[in-house]
This record gives structure tokens, sequence and C-alpha cells, in this order.
């Protein structure tokens, strides 16, 4: 019998051949590395790690080429770059190479806070916490640091001091000079994303979800101008922006935005929007500028009061109603002055989120009216609208500019002025090209149909009822069309007075023919329930104060 040898797979085969290949270069002073197949190439940058393969690239001109490959692409098509000169500068190198440059199509910016509130509480107790997640609930508890430990923490802690001491000497002409020089070498992008992320040590990197959000905020606006300037003077197209739209806990407050468009000309404005087809945007109501630091007296905090600021932080930081700066002041707001020459915009994304201490102010509906009255989109096809006050003309009036959209979101959106009543009845009657319409939690005023409304057992209330059958009411809409019979999905609504609110629902084209008439909300209490809960949860996590 004659034994067979074992199994040999196509990457074995590749490994054989690259180590007869190299026992024969060792042989053979005139072979090098730069001759290996292209095939043995990509085998071996797989055991790299990315750093190593750049690394590898400066070695050698010809080994340049061969590490452009799908793995070191992988990661340059889509670059992500903290904000800061040095990488700026790594940036402005790959955009002047013209083999890697062309093939650069998304870059994506982070706006990074260094926060050391975490660190310094923790070295000056000498203990950490853990925290652990059980299904829906959550546990923190405290673990004292070892020597070792706590010898490692106050060096990560130095380190963040030494990072934020280089950042408030960063020049901010000198990055938007880089950052121009680095837009011009790629001309045309696909995509420029900014993203926000909290910086907690050398290797500990957080969302914008964690520690403070006031100096996060800061840092994304500024990186925002940065962005805006450095587009604008490089004169390059860029055809989606997103900005912190996809971040959460993380705006852009309105009058940052007015700030920035006010200091551009409309040919300045023109070139930010040329070629523009997707804007994605977070924006807020007005913040602080400049926090007052107070110290605290932490011995007069109850426990209740000390855990409650471990869990969601302090609320330095916000503007109350009363105070004078957190009025909208401009007629026009700075995000339709960026709009107006957006001709060639196919999708607008916008969402709002409410920073103002007791409440909300009725200006800021000035936002949707301004868009609506001041700009028009004629290839506009997709549209979201999030967390906004507004007029009732006003979603009208945009609404009838662009009768051509396929999809439309409304969220969290609430009538300072005007009725939902005919928003409803254009959008099932007159936008025949809507395939899909999103809604979810609308206030104001509005007519449900009368016919479905509960009738209580005396006949006093019958009478009432019967009275006010054709007036409309005010509050939140129960988005239960009258047509649909069946009972409404538990994380779309929560009950009351044994009928359900329905504070979400969605429609495809076909739904939309059967008509936007709902039924009245139910009269009685809300019942406590796991869907309520998640509910005001979700709107606080979204649109309330940070």
């Amino acid at each position: 019998m004659i034994a067979s040898g074992p199994q040999t797979t196509p990457h074995m085969s590749m490994e054989l051949t690259f180590q007869r290949f190299t026992s024969e270069r060792n042989s053979s002073p005139v072979m090098d590395w730069t001759t290996l197949p292209a095939e043995i190439c990509e085998i071996i940058l797989t055991y790299l790690d990315l750093d190593t393969v750049k690394a590898l690239r400066l070695t050698n001109r010809k080994l340049a080429e061969k590490c452009i490959g799908p793995r070191f692409l992988g990661s340059i098509q889509q670059p992500t770059f903290d904000v800061s000169p040095q990488n700026l500068r790594s940036l402005h190198a790959l955009a002047c190479n013209p083999a890697i440059s062309k093939m650069v199509y998304s870059l994506t910016f982070l706006a990074t806070s260094l926060d050391t509130s975490e660190l310094e509480k923790n070295v000056e107790s000498g203990k950490y916490i853990v925290r652990e997640c059980h299904g829906p609930f959550f546990t923190a508890t405290d673990v004292a640091y070892s020597p070792e430990e706590l010898l490692n923490a106050k060096s990560e802690l130095n380190w963040l001091k030494e990072q934020q001491e280089l950042r408030s000497n960063e020049s901010s002409r000198e990055m938007i000079e880089l950052l121009e020089l680095a837009l011009k070498g790629f001309g045309e992008l696909e995509f420029i994303h900014l993203d926000g992320a909290v910086i907690m040590g050398r290797s500990q990197r957080g969302s914008a979800g964690h520690g403070e959000w006031h100096p996060l905020w800061m840092r994304a606006s500024h990186v925002f101008s940065l962005v805006v300037t450095a587009i604008v003077k490089s004169g390059a197209s860029v055809k989606k922006l997103d900005v912190y739209r996809s971040t959460p806990r993380c705006c852009i407050p309105s009058g940052h935005i007015t700030s920035y468009a006010s200091g551009l000309n409309a040919k300045q404005l023109g070139i930010l929007s040329k070629g523009l087809e997707s804007l994605k945007l977070s924006m807020s109501a007005e913040i602080q500028n400049e926090l007052e630091i107070v110290e605290s007296d932490e011995d007069k905090l109850s426990d209740y009061d000390e855990a409650s600021r471990r869990t969601f932080g302090y609320s330095a930081g916000h503007l109350s109603c009363d105070d004078p700066r957190a009025v909208l002041a401009d007629e026009t707001p700075g995000i339709t002055s960026l709009l107006k020459s957006a001709s060639a915009l196919r999708e607008l994304d916008l969402s709002f989120r409410q920073t103002l201490v007791d409440g909300s102010l009725d200006s800021y509906d000035r936002i949707i009216e301004s868009i609506a009255n001041e700009t028009y989109f004629p290839r506009l096809e997709k549209c979201a609208l999030s967390g906004f006050l507004a007029k009732g003309d006003s979603i009208l009036l945009f609404l009838q500019k662009h009768p051509d959209l396929r999809s439309l979101t409304l969220h969290e959106c609430s009538l300072t002025a005007g009725s939902w009543t005919p928003i409803f009845s254009h959008l099932s009657q007159s936008m025949p090209r809507l395939e899909n319409l999103s809604l979810g939690n609308l206030f104001g005023k509005h007519m449900p149909y009368p016919k479905y409304a509960p009738r209580r057992p005396n006949s006093n209330d019958e009478k009432q009822d019967e009275e006010q059958g054709d007036q409309e009411i005010d509050g939140m809409v129960s988005l239960h069309p009258i047509w649909d019979t069946d009972k409404p999905p538990r994380w779309t609504s929560f009950e009351a007075d044994h009928m359900y609110r329905v504070h979400t629902r969605s429609f495809n084209h076909e739904e939309l023919k059967k008509g936007l008439v709902f039924r009245p909300k139910p009269r009685g209490r809300t019942k406590g329930s796991p869907e309520l809960m998640q509910w005001m949860r979700s709107r606080k996590a979204l649109y309330g104060r940070p």
C-alpha cells in the first residue's frame, strides 16, 4: 500500500510556495521581496496589523505599491481622523499621494472631548466603578485600586491633562489651512461625516453619551466650523454631509450655525452647497458658550443626589427659558442660509433637541418657517424633520412645494399654531409619489373621527360628545387610523382607559390611499406600563435636555 500524504489547502499551498521562494531568495542575491507574486503578498499582509502595513509601505517604493491591496485600501478609502494638527498633516500627506488619493471617497472627522472628571474622582477616592448590565437592569460596584492599578490611573490622568494642554494651544488657522490643502488634493468626495467621542484615557474611549456633554458640544461646533470653512476655501465638492446626525447626544446650537453662515457671502454659500445631494444635521436650542465652574460642597449632597450625578451628570451649560440669550433672535436662521443654494439636494434630515430649562420657546418655530418660505429643492425625494416646533402652515407650505417626495418622516413635532388636519389630508390626497410616511409623537390641534370616540355611560356626557364632535382637540395625535382594526404593536403604543394610544406609525403607499383619519385618543388616565416608560425614556434620550 502506498501511504497518502497530508491534504493541502490552497492557503497551505501558497505558504509552501512562499517557503520555497524565500529559500531560493536566500541563495540568490538578485531576488528581493518586491518580486513576490501579488497573491503571496496579500497572504503575508493578512498576518500583519494595519499600522505595520503602513510602516512597511515607507521602506521601499516598489513595496509600497505591493502593499496597496484590499486590506490596505479597505482602511484608506474611508479614513477616520481625530481633528488635530498632527492628524490633519497625515490627511494632507494622504491627499498628496496621487495613487491613493483617487481611491478615497469618504472622510470621517471626530470631535473628541478629553474628559478627566471620572479619573480625577477615581484617583482621589482610590477606587473605580464597575458597571454591569443584567437584562433591563444595571448595577454599579465600587472596586478598590490595587497599587499597580492606581499608578496606571494616575499615569492616564496625567496623559489626559497633557493632551488638554496641547489642545488649548492648537491654532484654528493652521488646522483650516491643512484641511483646505487636503480637500483640494481630493477634489471630489462622496461623503463627509462628522462624529463625536469622549476620550477617557490613552486606550479608553466612549461614545458621545458618556461623560460631560457641554465640552463635547463646544468641540463639535468648533470642528463643524473648521470643516465648513475648509470646504468653502478649497472649493471641494461634497455630495453627502452628515453633521452628528448619527451621534447620540451631540448637536450644534442653532445660533452657532447662524454665526458661521453669517460670515459667508452668497458666493461662498454656493460653493458649500455645490453638488450637495444629502444633508443630515443635528441641531439644538441655545446653550451657554462659557461654563461657570462652581465648586460644589460634596458634603452637602445627599446620597440620592450623589448617585444621580454619577448616573446623569451635571446640568451646567443649560439656559433658562427666561434668559434673553435663549431666544432665537434671527429672522433667517443659519440653516436656511446654508440650504438656499442647495438646488441638487435629494435628501434632507434635520433633528432638533430641546436644551432649555423649564420648557421651550415658540420662537424656534421660525426654523421650519424660514426653510418653507425661503428654500426650494426641485430634486428632493427624502425628508425627515424630528424634534421641531412649527406652525401648521409652515409644514403644509413645505409639502406643497415638494409634491414629489417619496419618503417623509415627521417625529416629535409640536404645532405652535394651526392644525394637523389639513396636513394629514394633503399627505393622503395630494402627494401621489409618497411611498413611505413615518409619523411619531405629533402634538397639536387635530380633528379625530367622532364616530370612533368612546361614549361614556350617562346621557349628559353623550350629549356633550355630540356637541363637541365637530371640534378639534389639542394634544398628542393617536396615530390609529379608523380603517385599521388590528391591535397596535406594543413598541408603538401604550394603554389608556382600556384603549391604545398609538404614538408611532408608518404608512406605505397603499395605506395612504385609505386616508389619514385617526381615532380620538382615550379620555382616561394613561396606564403605567413598560411600554409607557420606554416611550418616555426614548423621547428624553433623543430630544430632551442632555
